[in-house]
């Protein structure tokens, strides 16, 4: 190495001109929660139908919620993107594992703007499946084996973390600003394009496709600032409204 020298743990990702980017360790500890929240769900007597009965019922209630946003053929890539792939509970370990074995490349490559939002992006992925976790537990003891309003409330504020949800809705927001803005650069786009073929001949296809369709989406909205704001303020209102007890929270 030149420059800096070689450092190591979190500190071991260097670019070209030897200095560290600033947000690869953030990366690498997103990945490393991600890993570990998987890993519970292989546990023995894990209720992995009942993560499956919350998962699909929250999947549903977001395409209700959203279904009029959504509905516009210039918001509906970008709906899919975030409700299923960041924010759905849809299966990510596979792309988790080949975005690990490929950082190392990726850091070199990418700039620092764009490992920023890739961080913010598994963040937001481990939060949501850390509640997702909790509530499942939840749900598991309370023998129900249907969710409605008033048992999907019940239990979400059973698990309260009333300040780590507010944390959770606010990535939404800074992931989606940051992707609306990294879809103006040309730069970005070409390189997605360009590593598109070696990628997926690495075997490093769900992450080529995961980056492309967040990007695409993007692209596709023009300006999303007023689809990120919906949906930030909605999910902040029904947020609150669950931890009141509101009979209506959704409406």
């Amino acid at each position: 190495m030149q420059g800096g020298g070689d450092a190591r743990g979190d500190q071991g990702f260097l670019w070209s001109e030897g200095k560290l980017k600033q947000n690869a360790p953030r990366v690498k500890r997103a990945l490393r929660e991600s890993h570990r929240l998987a890993l519970r769900l292989d546990e023995p007597g894990f209720p992995l139908s009942e993560l499956e009965l919350l998962q699909g019922w929250q999947r549903r209630r977001l395409a209700q919620t959203y279904s009029d946003l959504i509905s516009q053929d210039c918001y509906q890539a970008a709906g899919e993107f975030f409700l299923a792939e960041l924010y759905g509970g849809l299966n990510f370990r596979q792309r988790d594992q080949q975005v690990e074995r490929v950082l190392p490349v990726m850091v070199r490559m990418l700039r620092d703007d764009m490992l920023l939002a890739l961080a913010e992006a598994f963040e937001l992925q481990s939060l949501s499946l850390d509640f997702d976790i909790d509530m499942t537990m939840a749900l598991k003891k309370s023998g129900w084996d249907e969710l409605n309003t008033a048992r999907y409330g019940e239990i979400y504020r059973l698990c309260g973390r009333s300040r780590e949800r507010e944390k959770q809705i606010n990535l939404i927001r800074e992931l989606g600003l940051k992707l609306n803005g990294l879809v103006r650069h040309r730069l970005v786009m070409l390189m997605i394009r360009t590593v598109r073929r070696p990628a997926r001949a690495a075997g490093f296809g769900l992450l080529q496709s995961f980056l492309e369709q967040g990007l695409r989406a993007f692209r596709i909205m023009g300006d999303g600032t007023g689809f990120i704001e919906t949906i930030w303020k909605k999910e902040t209102q029904i947020m609150q409204r669950l931890l009141k007890g509101d009979e209506n929270p959704f409406d």
